[in-house]
């Protein structure tokens, strides 16, 4: 009974020695490949490759999750700068896309469209209506409501093929969402214009003054800001 003992002893030693060389081997490589049991590239703690040539039909997707604002850090438990998730969420300052952590604060990783778009620029020419006979005036409020962004996209994109027209070799100009810009109106003529709102998403409505004269003074600037 002796000799088997030491037998079973031996055997169980051998074992636990396989396991902790490979415990070790684990730990000194320190790389990791997913997607495929080839060598990580030397220069990656992680490399995600499906194919030995590096191609793959594959993508990263990145936790979603819903964040409240730049400011905040939830759901998350602190900021945590260099943390990387894709926002499912449109609330206050943030809407769907990838943000990046600071270490204080959520930044948004802009589309190749914002990353080259002006920090803010004018609203396309306008005639704001001011007959009350326009569709846009509510005899019930006396009041009217120009959908601001509604008619820069639709300049944009030039779906009026009546009154625009691009060069031979031009492609298209990039249009934002709604929720990706901030509205502003630096001047009007409060001599005309009166009781004026500007929603988030750029709905403006405005009254008219009972009596009022057209002038040279007679506009709005009006001023789109690429969050």
């Amino acid at each position: 009974m002796k000799p088997t003992n030491f037998k079973l002893n031996r055997s169980k030693l051998k074992t636990l020695f396989i396991v902790i060389m490979l415990g070790a081997s684990s730990l000194l490589r320190g790389q990791v490949t997913i997607g495929s049991g080839y060598e990580p590239n030397s220069n990656a703690l992680l490399d995600l490759q499906e194919h030995s040539d590096h191609s793959s039909t594959k993508g990263l997707l990145l936790p979603r999750v819903s964040l409240s604002s730049t400011t905040s850090f939830s759901p998350l438990l602190a900021h945590v700068a260099g943390m990387t998730v894709y926002n499912t969420a449109t609330i206050n300052d943030v809407t769907p896309g990838y943000y990046y952590n600071d270490g204080t604060k959520w930044i948004k990783l802009f589309a190749e469209v914002s990353a080259v778009t002006p920090k803010f620029f004018y609203m396309p020419s306008i005639v704001l209506p001011t007959d009350t006979a326009d569709p846009s005036y509510n005899t019930a409020t006396q009041e009217f409501t120009v959908d601001l962004y509604t008619l820069y996209r639709e300049q944009f994109e030039l779906t009026n093929s009546a009154s625009s027209i691009k060069g031979a070799g031009a492609t298209t100009l990039p249009v934002l969402a709604s929720n990706d810009l901030e509205y502003f109106i630096p001047y009007y003529d409060n001599t005309v214009f009166q009781n004026i709102t500007l929603s988030n998403t750029g709905i403006l409505k405005y009254k008219l003054f009972a009596q009022f004269t057209y002038s040279e003074k007679t506009f709005m600037n009006i001023v789109f800001k690429v969050k």
